[in-house]
């Protein structure tokens, strides 16, 4: 339905699925997958963590 290879969609954010989901739909929203209110609020409530991308054993899922 999406028209992506496997690939693409398990290397897909869950914010470029859902923009995806709402061009096809016609239902586009328009506003941001998550507020920067709600990115400080989260950041506060859990700290600062490095990146698992940083990490020198991240893998992508599938390969």
């Amino acid at each position: 339905m999406l028209g992506w290879s496997p690939e693409m969609f398990w290397k897909a954010t869950a914010a470029e699925f859902e923009m995806t989901v709402e061009g096809l739909s016609g239902n586009v929203r328009g506003g941001p997958f998550i507020s920067r209110e709600e990115v400080r609020r989260i950041a506060a409530e859990h700290g600062v963590r490095p990146s698992l991308k940083a990490s020198p054993n991240a893998r992508t899922i599938g390969s």
